[in-house]
């Protein structure tokens, strides 16, 4: 069960704007205003963020809500994925959350919908091959559904989650599970 009461107490409504990308411009009244993110609107002051009211609104036709509403509507993902993204993704504590199950396995299993082929994970500079090999992906569903999802793994190999990425300064090597190192190839500027 999500406790939403506490994420939206933890993370303020223009914070979260900001966590999300939103352009907004600060008002003189203390409201934040700029182009609507959900339907792409070119309207500069058809999308308000209220934080005395921890409200945000589309005069688009997009609808408004508190910030778990938001981050739902932006990322097209449920309010419940929307407040763990908000207490997990975003570098909140886990106190928010409380597991669904009545005990939480003991090791997480590979998302197997992840695409290694996908253009973002070419994007962040990761190479197909070497994303297959390290479980490295493109997430088209989920928490960290639009992200780069890398796997988190324990010194013996146990995968213990993954973070969501958009931009990554890669190293000049991997060390993979097996013995092989493999070699990164530089992009050249051009």
């Amino acid at each position: 069960m999500v406790d939403f009461a506490g994420v939206k107490k933890e993370h303020p409504i223009e914070k979260v704007a900001e966590l999300l990308g939103i352009e907004v411009t600060k008002q003189r009244n203390g409201q934040y205003r700029g182009k609507c993110p959900i339907h792409q609107g070119t309207d500069p002051r058809g999308f308000v963020v209220t934080p005395s009211k921890s409200l945000w609104y589309c005069f688009g036709g997009c609808g408004g809500g508190d910030q778990i509403a938001l981050v739902a509507k932006v990322r097209d993902i449920s309010p419940k994925e929307a407040a763990e993204w908000l207490v997990g993704g975003v570098g909140g504590t886990s106190s928010g959350i409380v597991p669904d199950r009545e005990t939480v396995p003991e090791q997480f299993q590979p998302l197997a919908y992840l695409e290694a082929d996908h253009e973002a994970v070419e994007a962040v500079g990761f190479d197909m091959e070497i994303a297959q090999a390290v479980g490295i992906g493109y997430a088209p569903k989920g928490t960290l559904k639009g992200t780069v999802a890398i796997p988190i793994r324990l010194p013996d190999g146990t995968l213990i989650g993954y973070a969501g990425i958009m931009e990554a300064l890669l190293p000049s090597r991997w060390h993979l599970p097996d013995p092989k190192v493999v070699r990164l190839k530089p992009k050249r500027a051009g």
